[in-house]
């Protein structure tokens, strides 16, 4: 089951725990109802920040909701930094050297450079590769939760 796949479940999921229509979770979250339905029907991946949105209206991790942990350790999220400023917190954490990001996330050097330089920010995808290939959380690469 891939991310996407496992997303919609959780969603769909919370969504009935919460007897939330797809039209009132739209709502609340300001998620247009059409993505949130793109999502469930896994025909969109989310960009992260309307992953971080769904998060924090179900007080959840985004690895929860992505289906990589089974149950939701809830704990102080932080506002998540430009993606532009977090790289160089991973890079200290890690203790790497540039190349590595953009290996791990399988991207091009140029696309990296995007992100670094703060005039592109990365998709899903590449967030989880990064939290795979460093053996994190998707909240921790994007900032919002210290390891």
């Amino acid at each position: 089951m891939d991310n996407l796949s496992k997303l919609s479940e959780t969603l769909d999921s919370l969504m009935f725990e919460c007897d939330l229509t797809l039209t009132q979770l739209a709502n609340e979250v300001g998620i247009h109802k059409a993505y949130l339905s793109r999502y469930l029907h896994c025909v969109m991946t989310p960009s992260v920040e309307n992953l971080v949105k769904l998060a924090d209206y179900f007080q959840c991790t985004t690895d929860f909701l992505l289906g990589r942990e089974l149950e939701n350790h809830p704990t102080a999220f932080h506002p998540c930094p430009p993606f532009s400023e977090q790289l160089k917190v991973l890079k200290e954490h890690f203790k790497c050297p540039w190349w590595n990001f953009y290996k791990t996330a399988h991207i091009s050097s140029s696309r990296f450079y995007e992100w670094k330089n703060g005039t592109r920010t990365p998709t899903l995808d590449c967030i989880v590769f990064l939290a795979d290939g460093f053996g994190c959380t998707v909240d921790f690469i994007i900032g919002r939760t210290k390891i």
